[in-house]
């Protein structure tokens, strides 16, 4: 009987030692077939993320007689009834041409009418996805303004201020009679039109811009969140330190993710050497996309931004009240890259925007474009200087809580190094 038993437990041991070893097979098996992963178009839940994320950051009215408006603090109801009705539209016929500047401006400007403005191109997928649309024909079409006519004539607009390409389409089973009356009644304080700068078509505010200061709590994720999302469980982990920073690397696959905390970011890192970089603008910000969604974050405030190197670098940004948010760190952005191997590296800002606190700070008036683009031609600034200038809040710390920011309004430059505020800009290149 003790050696049946002396038996029986030496055949325990190996079949626990054989399913351990299967068990850690597997589980690298996985972690390194997670930089593999093949790019899918937005679906199932990831269709419920892309709503969130690449929604339209602007809303502008045109009235009956042509005047443009942004629409300012309207509510979740407001915006959910005039989604409703281009969900239940159905948009078909588009026929896509190659247009001038001068066609744009005036298909954007085009009297009692909606403009859906996005701040930089994306996908006619994630419209599909945000509007129960089904636009086959023009699939691998990219777009950074939908113009919704709401007179008689029941057209839109699909249009590409980059490539200059816009794209009609007819429009049925929508009551845009209906759609108006509740596009009369939101909100707007900030009148707008569109001019060509660098070539192309930009938003233009004529008027001064009043914008009010918000201040938030901060919320701080915790960057171990990451590691075990991105990298596996603690026994698949080496850790180790740079300096002020925490570097987790899996074992099996050879990623990482640093903590840095002085930026509060942490940055993920595929070392695999082999891969191939899609082709498509849509694969590319799939690629992104799909890893922010399988993070779960809450993107309320976060959108996508813009992209550079035909997605190849992307960026999504904490919006405020449609404007989006800036700072000399990383706080409320997240940066992915994408190397000629397809590999991606990304950056996540640990800090997002909790609750809003009240606060006893007034108003900001800001110029008008003009009076800005005057003041940086005066300074000897060419157009082929930047890429773009654009009201938007900076992300203050707020010296009487540290818990606690505040979003002051200012006018941003964009040029090849990155985003600065205008009065640090001219100061650089003063002091240059």
């Amino acid at each position: 009987m003790r050696n049946n038993r002396s038996v029986q437990g030496i055949t325990m041991n190996v079949i626990l030692t054989v399913a351990i070893l299967i068990s850690i097979i597997l589980t690298a098996f996985v972690f390194m077939s997670f930089g593999q992963q093949q790019n899918v178009s937005p679906s199932g839940q990831q269709d419920q993320q892309s709503v969130t994320a690449f929604r339209p950051t602007n809303y502008i009215v045109n009235d009956k007689d042509g005047i443009q408006n942004m629409v300012m603090h309207a509510d979740n109801q407001q915006i959910k009834t005039m989604r409703s009705y281009l969900t239940s539209a159905e948009i078909k016929n588009p026929h896509k041409k190659k247009v001038s500047n001068t066609m744009i401006i005036a298909a954007i400007s085009k009297k009692q009418a909606v403009v859906y403005r996005y701040p930089d191109v994306v996908p006619i997928d994630y419209f599909n996805a945000r509007y129960n649309q089904h636009i086959a024909a023009i699939k691998n079409f990219n777009f950074d303004y939908f113009v919704l006519s709401l007179d008689k004539s029941n057209l839109a607009y699909f249009i590409n201020t980059q490539t200059k390409t816009m794209v009609t389409v007819s429009l049925s089973k929508i009551n845009t009679a209906s759609m108006w009356a509740v596009a009369e009644k939101l909100p707007k304080s900030l009148t707008v039109n569109f001019k060509s700068l660098n070539n192309r078509v930009r938003l233009n505010f004529p008027k001064d811009i009043k914008l009010p200061v918000y201040s938030y709590l901060v919320n701080h994720r915790n960057p171990t969140t990451y590691v075990s999302a991105l990298l596996g469980t603690t026994n698949q982990l080496t850790t180790t330190t740079d300096g002020n920073k925490v570097i987790y690397t899996n074992k099996f696959s050879d990623q990482q993710v640093t903590y840095d905390p002085d930026l509060d970011t942490v940055t993920f890192k595929d070392n695999k050497a082999d891969g191939k970089l899609d082709k498509t603008y849509a694969a590319r910000l799939n690629i992104g996309f799909s890893q922010i969604n399988l993070l779960q974050l809450n993107l309320t405030d976060t959108r996508f931004y813009e992209s550079r190197n035909a997605g190849k670098n992307v960026t999504y940004r904490t919006f405020v009240e449609g404007m989006p948010v800036y700072y000399q760190s990383e706080s409320g952005a997240i940066h992915m890259t994408l190397d000629n191997h397809g590999n991606l590296i990304s950056t996540y800002s640990l800090n997002e925007l909790g609750v809003p606190v009240p606060n006893n700070q007034k108003e900001v008036t800001l110029p008008k474009s003009s009076d800005v683009l005057n003041r940086l031609r005066q300074a000897g600034v060419k157009e082929s200087d930047y890429y773009f200038i654009t009201p938007g809040y900076e992300w203050l710390v707020n010296k009487d809580s540290h818990a606690a920011v505040n979003m002051r309004p200012t006018w941003m430059i964009e040029t090849a190094s990155g985003w600065l505020s205008v009065d640090d800009y001219l100061k650089t290149r003063a002091n240059q």
